[in-house]
């Protein structure tokens, strides 16, 4: 339970520094100036070429595209979705369920008369693409590959970003969970430990598999530079869990559904299964449980969740995950400057720029800066007008002293990892 109660701590704060900095998602009208005029007609992931009258009226079967449709700022557009999209958190209460994305059925979909129809190429059974194209309702298939690896979240998004005829705010998107899955590799760039990892699916008693490699649970492991026990111990794919391959694994982490859990019927069930109880992970207190489509949902929320997972395999892991905020920073004009939550955060240099979004950051170019903005600045800006306007400005003196800016930002240890990354590149 204390695990447990840590780990939701932790996952408080990755949501909390994802609100923080990044970019909200687009209303359905801003998507739409001066975008694409419909109908438009794309190649999905099966080669298949998709015309689609409207997006007025979409359905999603599966929730890792419900996320990214919801992320492009066409959540109210949304008219039915299966029970695994958990994220936004509202939205089986709002909108229809179509049912599961492994056993989908027509009649459910065909229901809520959606204009488009998503869903992925795990989504099965396929007979039922062909009974929905037969009712005139276009089937966009996304990419579900496992051979993509940790980058499979960003052909998501182009892809649903370009059926919904808004490529331009896909890229951005695009950039802000690439930038993030970065983020998790420089957080690792300079632990001392190599945790053995094993991902546990439950569904009840009848149901419990191991992963190894082609699955996102071994790309997500590998992202944290973890060693997935399950592919060490020659799993392809997902095995029956048995007292052999546990033992063969021998995990000191454990990483689950949260489904998985509650299926199970709690962590002492889960501690009976086969082989689990004798592990390190089991011992120590080490059995991670997180939300289903958080954690391997290969979404918007990918870098974040690999973050998670980041900061409890790794002990020695430098890069903060708590915002300081509010801190007191000297910088180098002697000004003591007292730095809040930023509404947005701004640098004034290019390559400063480039350094702050590799510490963690969602920052843009000072443009036009929003009252309560913090502005990263360089000695060469006016950073003298600036804050005569008001606005809080750290002043650093050199646009390639990584520690300074880290220490500016709050965050000393991202610093360090970001140095040890930078050298392995």
């Amino acid at each position: 339970m204390i695990r447990q109660l840590k780990l939701r701590h932790w996952l408080l704060m990755v949501i909390a520094l994802s609100l923080l900095v990044f970019t909200n998602p687009l209303h359905h009208s801003q998507a739409q100036d001066g975008g694409t005029t419909f109908p438009i007609t794309i190649t999905d992931a099966t080669g298949n070429e998709v015309t689609i009258e409207s997006i007025d009226a979409i359905a999603s079967g599966s929730g890792d595209v419900t996320e990214i449709i919801a992320a492009l700022g066409f959540e109210d557009n949304l008219v039915g979705i299966d029970i695994s999209s958990t994220y936004p958190e509202d939205l089986l209460d709002r909108i229809p369920e179509i049912g599961f994305a492994r056993r989908l059925a027509v009649e459910p979909i065909a229901a809520v008369n959606p204009s488009v129809f998503f869903c992925t190429e795990t989504c099965s059974p396929a007979s039922v693409f062909d009974q929905l194209r037969a009712l005139n309702i276009p089937v966009v298939i996304i990419p579900d590959n496992s051979d993509r690896g940790i980058e499979l979240p960003l052909e998501k998004i182009t892809m649903v970003a370009a059926a919904l005829g808004v490529p331009e705010e896909g890229e951005t998107l695009r950039t802000q969970v690439a930038r993030e899955i970065e983020w998790a590799k420089t957080a690792v760039a300079n632990v001392t430990e190599e945790p053995t990892i094993l991902f546990l699916y439950v569904r009840g008693r009848t149901l419990q598999l191991v992963s190894g490699t082609n699955t996102p649970a071994y790309d997500l492991i590998a992202t944290v530079d973890g060693i997935d026990v399950g592919a060490a111990a020659g799993v392809v794919g997902y095995m029956p869990l048995s007292a052999e391959v546990m033992l063969n694994a021998y995990p000191e982490y454990i990483v689950m559904f949260q489904g998985s859990v509650d299926s199970a019927g709690g962590l002492d069930k889960v501690r009976e299964l086969p082989g689990v109880g004798d592990t390190p992970a089991a011992q120590n207190d080490h059995i991670l449980v997180f939300d289903d489509q958080f954690i391997l949902g290969m979404s918007t929320r990918t870098g974040l969740a690999a973050l998670a997972l980041a900061a409890q395999v790794h002990p020695t892991m430098t890069w903060e995950m708590d915002m300081p905020y509010p801190y007191h920073y000297t910088d180098m004009t002697g000004i003591e400057v007292l730095v809040a939550t930023p509404v947005e955060l701004y640098a004034t240099d290019e390559t400063l720029l480039t350094t702050v979004q590799e510490l963690g950051f969602h920052a843009k170019i000072l443009d036009t800066p929003v009252e309560g903005s913090l502005i990263i600045a360089t000695q060469s800006a006016d950073w003298a007008s600036l804050r005569e306007a008001g606005y809080t400005v750290v002043v650093v003196s050199d646009t390639a002293d990584i520690p300074e800016i880290a220490a500016a930002l709050g965050v000393p240890g991202r610093g360090e990892a970001l140095i040890a990354r930078r050298a392995t590149n």
